[in-house]
């Protein structure tokens, strides 16, 4: 395990971020505020606004939350769904264990994942999103990332997806995968993102 690398998991976005020349204040403000910080509280829902292998309108919510500590041990709690309510998820990188807990049952398990796994799924996400397969583009609140090709891969008859991502003065507000043709989406709503203060 390469401790070193802990400090960038959360922060390869930033980094991406900040590698594009923007003039909004919000964007350079954001890169400021969580650059660098450790310790996060997030409360999110995950919207999905889509169509099933049927063809039939598929709606559900997922909402959780999730504490981040040292960005070394994280804590998932689901909320919603009914049939996901009050599974915790624990993971800690220092002894890579895996914590399970519903109700009264608690399992636990040598986890797969390494932080050096973790952190390579990070980065791959980055240098994807940064290369020139994607055409980044800003917005008053955030940026858009579209495949490079769109008007072409749009005159195949494909529906190419975008990312748009809105951000606030307290972090991320909403991530929406969606596309110009179609009613479908996936949003992630972040209901709070904020930097805790741990000593």
């Amino acid at each position: 395990m390469n401790i070193k690398k802990l400090p960038y998991l959360l922060t390869l976005i930033f980094i991406l971020i900040s590698s594009i020349s923007f003039s909004e204040p919000l964007i350079f403000n954001f890169i400021k505020s969580f650059s660098g910080k450790r310790d996060f509280f997030i409360s999110t829902e995950i919207i999905f606004d889509v169509m099933d292998e049927q063809k039939s309108e598929f709606h559900t919510n997922i909402s959780l939350e999730a504490t981040i500590i040292n960005l070394e041990k994280f804590t998932v709690k689901f909320l919603a769904p009914e049939f996901l309510k009050d599974i915790e998820i624990e993971f800690n990188a220092l002894n890579n264990i895996s914590v399970f807990k519903y109700q009264n049952n608690t399992n636990s398990e040598v986890s797969n994942y390494t932080i050096d796994s973790i952190y390579e799924i990070f980065k791959t996400a980055s240098d994807f999103l940064s290369s020139s397969v994607f055409r980044v583009s800003e917005t008053k609140n955030g940026l858009i990332f579209s495949p490079t090709g769109y008007p072409f891969l749009k005159r195949l008859g494909l529906e190419p997806t975008k990312i748009n991502i809105t951000l606030t003065e307290d972090g991320f507000d909403e991530i929406v995968f969606s596309t110009d043709d179609s009613t479908e989406t996936v949003t992630i709503k972040f209901k709070q993102f904020k930097i805790l203060d741990i000593n």
